[in-house]
């Protein structure tokens, strides 16, 4: 007897919820370790995103990204307060207390006017002003202050795209399986970077798997298997 296994030829992978290998992030240490990328984004307007995977060494002073103009931009502040400066000025976010040792997914999304948080793929914090964004560094509050002292993994960037909040859930909640959380961004219409950080990279070079323009890391920094 022979048996017709059913062809998936032609299907559609679905958006999201598809896992895939995710082996390595990149652990920094609080001192100097940062990144630099290839072209800064001096002016982000309209509708865009921002998602990343953080696990936190301490739970206050750690800069995620600082602006062109050496003002931080996103940064905690306190365990349980987020700032995001925008065009619009700095955004406060009150959240609910991040612990050390823990991975949470953080998305930021905005359309030009509604400026949104979410952690875990919950919405917190409110609703808040939106303006462009203006990233020139990751991973430091400013040219020399609130260095990120934890792990970060898979940060991606929209630069046309205001996620919807079934979308950032999706991305966030894929699996609820330590080790196995993580899931492929590009099944997401409008990405236009994205950073695996260690999947694939070697070396001082973290690869942006979407656009052109790749991370540098010239303080140092570790590639770590420990993963969301």
């Amino acid at each position: 007897m022979s048996i017709i296994l059913p062809s998936f030829a032609g299907i559609a992978k679905p958006s999201g919820g598809v896992p895939f290998a995710n082996a390595k992030s990149l652990e920094l240490d609080g001192v100097d370790e940062h990144a630099t990328l290839g072209s800064t984004f001096p002016s982000i307007s309209g509708s865009k995103s921002i998602t990343g995977w953080l696990r936190f060494n301490v739970t206050s002073q750690n800069g995620v990204t600082t602006t062109t103009s050496n003002q931080f931009g996103w940064l905690f502040w306190a365990s349980n307060t987020m700032y995001f400066r925008t065009g619009a000025g700095t955004q406060t976010f009150s959240i609910p207390a991040v612990s050390t040792g823990q991975w949470y997914h953080f998305a930021l999304v905005g359309d030009g006017t509604t400026l949104k948080c979410y952690i875990d793929g919950t919405q917190q914090g409110g609703d808040k002003v939106d303006g462009t964004w203006s990233i020139g560094t990751f991973f430091r509050g400013t040219s020399s202050a609130y260095y990120f002292d934890g792990d970060v993994d898979e940060i991606g960037i929209w630069t046309g795209t205001a996620l919807s909040a079934s979308n950032v859930s999706a991305i966030a909640n894929y699996s609820g399986t330590s080790g196995s959380k993580a899931t492929d961004l590009s099944d997401y219409t409008g990405l236009t970077h994205w950073w695996r950080f260690g999947d694939g990279d070697t070396g001082t070079t973290v690869t942006d798997n979407v656009g052109s323009n790749n991370l540098s890391l010239p303080s140092g920094g570790t590639f770590i298997t420990q993963v969301p």
